[in-house]
C-alpha cells in the first residue's frame, strides 16, 4: 500500500478549469449523435505528480507528458442522462502537451480507470480499464471515495473542505484517445458546469501489488484538491486534431 498525504490550501480560483470526466461513446459508427450530456455528479478531485517512466511508457506515440508530470486523480459517481445510465468511475490522469481546451486546461491521456458499467467502451478507445465501484462519502468537513475491483479495494482517497462558499463553474476539457484502437489519434471535448467546493488533500491510498497496473501510477505527491458538486457535462464526437507546432 502506498498512502501519500499532504496539507495544502484552496485553490478553487486555480481549479475551475480542471474538472471534467472521460468518453462514455465507444466509436462514432456505434454511438448516437450528439450531444452526449450528463448530470448530477459528484466528484473528488485531487492533483497529483507521477512518476516520468511509467507515464512515458504509457502514453502512445504521438503524446508527450507535460514537463513536471503532473496528472490526477477523478472519483465519483454520476446519474448519467441521455445515451448514458447512471455510473460510477475513478481514474487517474496525466496531463499532455499540444491538446489544450479553449478554457486552457492541458489535454488529458487516462492511464488507468475503473468503471461500472462502461469498461468495454472505454478500453476500445485505448484506455486501460476494468469494471469496478466507486462511493463516495461525506461528512461536516471532509469528503472521501473508495473504489473495488473485484470487491477489494484499490484506491481510497480523502480531501478536507475549507469551508469556502461553492462557486458555480464552467469549462472546457480535451482527452485525446484512440480511434476504435487504430492508433490514430483523436479528441473528445467536454463542457462541463458545476459548483465547485475548495479543498486540501488529506491521503491517496493505493491498495494493489506491485505487479498490477495502477501499481505504476501511484501519486508522487498531492498537489491540489476539489469537490464537484451536481456537474454536468456535453461530450462531442471523436474528431482528428494535430498537436500543436506539428
Amino acid at each position: 500500500m502506498t498512502s501519500l498525504t499532504q496539507p495544502g490550501s484552496s485553490l478553487l480560483a486555480i481549479l475551475t478549469v480542471l474538472v471534467a470526466s472521460i468518453p462514455w461513446v465507444s466509436s462514432a459508427s456505434e454511438a448516437p449523435k450528439p450531444p452526449y450530456v450528463v448530470g448530477g455528479n459528484q466528484h473528488i478531485i485531487i492533483g497529483i505528480t507521477l512518476d516520468e517512466a511509467a507515464v512515458r511508457a504509457a502514453l502512445p506515440e504521438g503524446l508527450e507528458p507535460v514537463a513536471d508530470l503532473t496528472g490526477g486523480l477523478n472519483v465519483y459517481t454520476s446519474q448519467g442522462g441521455h445515451v448514458a445510465e447512471p455510473y460510477t468511475r475513478s481514474y487517474v490522469w496525466a496531463d499532455v502537451e499540444g491538446y489544450d481546451s479553449v478554457s486552457g486546461s492541458k489535454g488529458r491521456w487516462i492511464l488507468w480507470a475503473a468503471t461500472n458499467p462502461g469498461a468495454d467502451k472505454l478500453r476500445h478507445i485505448g484506455y486501460d480499464t476494468v469494471p469496478g465501484d466507486t462511493k463516495l462519502d461525506r461528512t461536516e468537513k471532509t469528503v472521501s471515495g473508495s473504489t473495488t475491483v473485484d470487491g477489494a479495494e484499490v484506491m481510497n482517497v480523502q480531501i478536507e473542505l475549507t469551508g469556502e462558499a461553492c462557486s458555480p463553474a464552467v469549462g472546457t476539457l480535451n482527452y485525446p484517445s484512440k480511434l476504435d484502437l487504430t492508433g490514430a489519434l483523436v479528441v473528445t471535448q467536454f463542457a462541463w458546469s458545476g459548483s465547485m467546493c475548495g479543498a486540501s488533500p488529506i491521503s491517496a491510498n493505493i491498495s494493489v501489488a506491485d505487479d498490477h497496473p495502477l501499481s505504476k501510477y501511484k501519486p508522487t505527491a498531492l498537489t491540489w484538491a476539489v469537490l464537484a458538486e451536481d456537474l454536468g457535462f456535453s461530450v462531442s464526437p471523436q474528431f482528428p486534431q494535430v498537436a500543436a507546432g506539428e
